[in-house]
């Protein structure tokens, strides 16, 4: 009740603040200052070029509105509207200027500034990604409080269905993953890593797709209870990387994962083997040392269950030995 109370008490306050001076009477209506055209289409349009050439972004955003709002049916509304976008992008409205680049992409069938404004979007999408976010209700006038994690994964999606085989659909491509992967979404997180080796064997990210794949299954392993196929996957996931970049030095970071992951598996079952010698089931104990020994050599677990074995058989000697005096 008291955060709707606030968010009221601002929302009105800031809209009281500006609405008298950016409103005026003309021929009887109610119109917006900032919108009202002085000049011929032509004139407005040529400030927005101008704007965009000086990098002066308020008067950009202003010139494309006026543009928009008193001449919709003119061939400069379109490109008005891609200006307009890229005028909120460098002013940090994202969400407007996402909002208004898709407006701009659906108006035409082959849109000018076509691929320009996929690469407005991308980097629209790779902000949210990194912690941008959204106005409260989606006003202007409200602060950005808002996650936007869904809208940068819409936007990646748009990338990549926009330019299929393009460099920005790889990289949208591994924003997406990256991000499902800190929502911790690992079924589509790996998808989306998957889809960038297929679609994109020779590019400098399906290595690191490799390694992220490896990481989201040892972070599964460690987070939730070590599924063996889990591990399976792991196996299969680092042959294919050697085979497809046997000489990238990467693979050291995987394969380090990887072993991190055994480890992760070696010590769940060295716990059981330990409650079997605490126990004194010393036989079915040692069939789990031993099957760490197997399955993962390399772990310092499986050094430790050599030990285990090594003192547990001196134990069993020595015990002979007196039987027999």
């Amino acid at each position: 009740m008291r955060l709707q109370f606030f968010i009221c008490a601002v929302f009105f306050s800031v809209a009281n603040s500006i609405g008298c001076a950016a409103y005026t009477v003309q021929d009887g209506k109610l119109v917006n200052k900032e919108t009202m055209a002085t000049q011929s289409v032509q004139e407005h349009y040529s400030a927005v070029l101008e704007a965009h050439k000086t990098e002066q972004w308020p008067a950009l955003i202003q010139q494309a509105r006026i543009v928009l709002k008193n001449f919709p049916r003119t061939p400069f509304a379109e490109e008005a509207q891609f200006f307009l976008g890229v005028g909120y992008f460098h002013s940090g409205e994202l969400d407007s200027a996402n909002k208004k680049l898709s407006s701009y992409l659906k108006a035409s069938v082959t849109p000018k500034h076509f691929e320009e404004a996929i690469e407005y979007k991308y980097s629209i999408a790779k902000q949210f990604q990194e912690g941008d976010k959204k106005h409260l209700l989606g006003l202007k006038i409200m602060p950005k409080w808002i996650p936007a994690n869904e809208e940068a994964i819409e936007i990646f999606d748009e990338v990549v269905a926009a330019l299929p085989h393009h460099e920005l659909a790889a990289k949208a491509l591994f924003g997406k993953a990256s991000l499902l992967f800190q929502m911790r979404e690992y079924k589509s997180c790996i998808e989306a890593f998957q889809t960038i080796i297929r679609r994109f064997p020779k590019h400098k990210l399906s290595p690191e797709s490799y390694v992220s794949v490896g990481e989201v299954y040892l972070t599964q392993a460690t987070e939730e209870f070590p599924d063996p196929d889990l591990l399976d996957l792991a196996t299969i996931n680092l042959r294919k990387f050697r085979s497809d970049f046997p000489s990238d030095e990467k693979i050291r970071v995987a394969e380090s994962m990887f072993l991190e992951m055994q480890e992760v598996y070696a010590k769940s079952l060295y716990e059981t083997g330990c409650f079997f010698e605490k126990t004194k089931r010393n036989k079915a104990a040692e069939i789990y040392y031993n099957k760490i020994i197997a399955s993962y050599p390399d772990t310092n677990t499986a050094r430790k269950c050599q030990e285990k074995l090594q003192k547990n058989a001196k134990n069993l000697s020595r015990e002979k030995s007196t039987e027999n005096l």
